[in-house]
């Protein structure tokens, strides 16, 4: 008799899955559309989550009911605080699962359980938005940011975005002198009048968040460039994320002297002129940290949690591991 773990890791665009047995060998993975429920609504959320489902079992040759446990990461799970939403959402996942072998949580929890290999640790996201996520050796479970791009994300490639923007009007009407930025933003758009790019971002771009987001690719190039405006950002963002780290330290008794924290997200493909800043700011606290690069993705990662919570434990060997860092380099 085999053991079968479930991963799911929901995204605010695609959900993925990922089927293993208690060895670490991936059997199944499949992809479909988001299951962020107030994105998507409740019928899709129940109709992509059996979609995947039904394909990871199909693949595997088993049934739903044959998997010992799932972890499931829901995007927005647990900021909607009303328990009649949460009971709700849990009893989808049961009908479907035909099983209460399961725990849900936030898509965060995932990414720390694939970034840091359901170590203790922090894992830091700064993708369209921006959330940190950590747990210490107790287990005890800690966020910070992730309010969304209306009042919060800082840091993230949405909120990076606009403020660039912000910048590139101020040039524009002389109120700061003009940077390599002014040009670099012009020259993208293709417009020969500034006023030009309000009608591309409220007509073409419907002000959609992951368009504006796209836009910090922009940054990068200034930054590229060492264009101050840009430099200038990236450090600002820098330490909006230290503000999270420290916020999640400062929430959790971690034991270790050394706190690894993990990184991922389209932010960081900035490389230094994130990280670098990033670095200094984490100097000025009072216990050590490591910036590590993911070990393994969300989806990855929440298959191994899963496993580890049927067995109700959190250490494993490390076969296990390596057969899914395997897994992950060959795919």
């Amino acid at each position: 008799m085999f053991l079968y773990y479930l991963g799911i890791d929901g995204g605010g665009s695609k959900t993925r899955y990922l089927l293993m047995d208690e060895k670490g060998n991936v059997l199944a993975k499949s992809r479909t559309e988001s299951i962020h429920i107030l994105q998507v609504g409740i019928d899709s959320f129940k109709n992509n989550l059996e979609e995947g489902l039904n394909t990871v079992c199909e693949k595997a040759s088993i049934i739903s009911n044959e998997i010992d446990f799932t972890f499931i990461g829901v995007p927005g799970y647990g900021d909607e605080i009303r328990n009649e939403k949460i009971n709700l959402v849990k009893k989808y996942i049961t009908d479907i699962l035909k099983s209460s072998n399961f725990l849900c949580g936030n898509d965060v929890e995932a990414g720390w359980a694939g970034s840091l290999a359901c170590k203790p640790g922090i894992n830091l996201v700064a993708g369209t938005g921006a959330i940190g996520f950590g747990k210490d050796d107790k287990g005890n479970k800690a966020r910070s940011s992730g309010w969304g791009y209306y009042y919060g994300d800082e840091g993230s490639a949405f909120w990076l975005s606009k403020k660039m923007i912000s910048y590139f009007t101020k040039e524009s009407d002389n109120r700061i002198k003009k940077t390599k930025l002014y040009k670099i933003i012009k020259n993208h758009f293709g417009v020969k009048n500034d006023f030009e790019i309000l009608d591309i971002l409220y007509n073409e771009y419907k002000m959609d968040r992951k368009k504006i987001a796209s836009l910090a690719k922009i940054l990068y190039k200034a930054a590229l460039l060492e264009d101050e405006i840009a430099l200038k950002l990236y450090k600002e963002a820098a330490y909006e994320h230290f503000l999270t780290i420290k916020a999640i330290i400062n929430k959790l008794n971690f034991r270790d002297d050394l706190i690894k924290i993990s990184y991922s997200g389209g932010v960081f493909n900035a490389g230094e002129y994130i990280l670098e800043p990033l670095k200094k700011y984490l100097n000025e606290l009072s216990c050590d940290v490591k910036l590590a690069e993911p070990i393994l993705k969300p989806v990855t990662g929440a298959a191994l949690y899963a496993k580890l919570l049927s067995e109700n434990k959190m250490s494993y060997d490390e076969k296990v591991l390596n057969k899914l860092r395997e897994y992950e380099k060959g795919n």
